[in-house]
């Protein structure tokens, strides 16, 4: 992370967050703390923090999810498809969640 830090974004990953799972809120805000110290020269410029899983079907569960996760400073959400279970390979699941849309705040 130090390394990102000089550039301008990460999609970091989390021992407590498999594919699909949303981060804990408190470890992307350690994390983000980190990058800022690590910033250098750099610091005041944007930074992208990408963070990703699976969001509630509806607006305020989506809210609920990933708002935390904006005000631990994550700038970007990747939707994602759990890696487990039946619709895994499945397209109809990944049709489904495109139709929905992007969550909305």
């Amino acid at each position: 992370m130090r390394r990102a830090a000089r550039w301008d974004g990460a999609v970091p990953l989390f021992a407590d967050a498999s594919h699909g799972h949303a981060p804990p809120v408190d470890q992307v805000r350690d994390l983000v703390a980190h990058v800022r110290q690590h910033r250098g020269e750099r610091d005041g410029t944007p930074f992208e923090i990408v963070l990703g899983g699976v969001s509630p079907a509806d607006p305020a569960g989506a809210r609920d999810l990933i708002g935390p996760l904006i005000d631990a400073g994550a700038t970007w959400w990747d939707e994602r498809q759990l890696a487990e279970g039946d619709d895994l390979d499945r397209l109809e699941p990944v049709l489904r969640r495109v139709e929905r849309g992007p969550p909305a705040f």
